[in-house]
């Protein structure tokens, strides 16, 4: 069975779906097999941040009216991880039910299945946080962010009171931390009341994967550390990289 992560923030721009295709790639390299969801309705990017856009014919809302077998309706990423991408916009048939039904029908497939969200929390924030049984908060950090995020969490284990939430810091600065422009690892800690399971650095081939930038090395050390925390190893933080 797969875990599956819906990934959540407060506010938009925090870099949700980035984070979302290069945890994946880093679950990939670790030999786990992924599906990303994109739960945007209307909205919907994460095709385009993947680079998998061309290639999109179905997506969910298509799965849950049987449009298309299920197993048709991902698009592979150069052999890596698969993106499933949301409907242009709502129908009916989107229930708490037939979400929780879709999501089931990758089960077998996929080793974890990230559910990327839009900013905010509602309806259909709910209707993930049901069939999920991880959350990953993603906060860049700054107060506005963090307060967002807090109420943005709350809202998910009121839908799913078993939903395991762990804390991703984005676009961490450093230099920033220590001028007192953003926040300390431990302030973001206590705002949002979540544990710790990533700390992501300020990069700018992360932030500019949507225009075709590939991620350095050094940064996808720092997303392979969180895939591998998220495969239940142990791997500590160096204390050196954030104070």
């Amino acid at each position: 069975m797969a875990e599956k992560i819906l990934v959540l923030s407060g506010k938009g721009g925090v870099g949700k779906s980035t984070v979302t295709v290069c945890l994946a790639e880093a679950l990939t390299r670790l030999g786990r097999s992924v599906l990303c969801i994109d739960a945007d309705v209307g909205f919907r990017s994460l095709d385009l941040i993947a680079g998998t856009g061309t290639e999109t014919v179905y997506n969910w809302l298509d799965v849950i009216d049987k449009n298309c077998d299920a197993k048709a309706a991902p698009v592979k990423k150069n052999g890596t991880y698969s993106v499933l991408s949301a409907p242009s916009e709502f129908s009916s048939s989107i229930t708490c039910e037939s979400v929780e039904d879709m999501l089931g029908q990758y089960d077998s497939d996929y080793d974890f299945i990230f559910v990327d969200s839009p900013a905010g929390s509602d309806e259909i924030h709910s209707f993930f946080a049901k069939a999920c049984n991880k959350a990953l908060l993603v906060v860049t950090p700054d107060a506005v962010c963090a307060r967002s995020a807090e109420v943005a969490v709350r809202k998910a284990e009121n839908a799913n009171e078993a939903i395991e939430t762990r804390l991703l810091i984005n676009r961490f600065n450093k230099s920033e931390v220590l001028s007192g422009m953003q926040l300390k690892l431990d302030d973001v800690i206590d705002i949002t009341h979540t544990q710790l399971i990533g700390v992501i650095p300020e990069n700018s081939s992360v932030r500019l994967i949507q225009n075709g930038a590939v991620p350095t090395n050094y940064a996808m050390n720092f997303f392979t550390d969180c895939a591998k925390r998220l495969c239940g190893e142990q791997v500590l933080f160096n204390i050196k990289d954030f104070y």
